[in-house]
């Protein structure tokens, strides 16, 4: 696995992502950003010819420094692929969403 690259075996649900957060306050001043309450999470896996094979809404934690995301049984079991990783957190009080964007994209390896 590299920083951004996860594998898994169709069908896994171990291991879970736990994905940091910042938030640039100011220009190039970044801080971990507090999501352990007040959000909810969609996660979406897109494959290369930008088709939705899994669009997920439980068993992912906001924590005080991003989210965590907890694969379900056979939630993963899709076709083997390389699919781009999209989360999004919207606010509750504000429905204002919050779109997860590391320096290079997340990808899933289903082998």
């Amino acid at each position: 696995m590299t920083a951004n690259r996860f594998t898994y075996r169709a069908g896994a649900e171990l291991p879970g992502l736990t994905l940091p957060w910042k938030e640039e306050l100011t220009a190039g001043t970044f801080t971990d950003l507090d999501l352990s309450s007040g959000y909810t999470f969609t996660l979406s896996l897109v494959d290369s010819s930008a088709v939705t094979a899994l669009t997920k809404t439980t068993n992912i934690t906001g924590t005080t420094t991003g989210a965590t995301v907890a694969w379900a049984t056979d939630e993963l079991d899709i076709a083997v692929g390389h699919y781009s990783m999209y989360l999004r957190a919207r606010e509750t009080a504000t429905s204002k969403d919050r779109d997860y964007r590391p320096d290079s994209p997340i990808t899933i390896v289903i082998t």
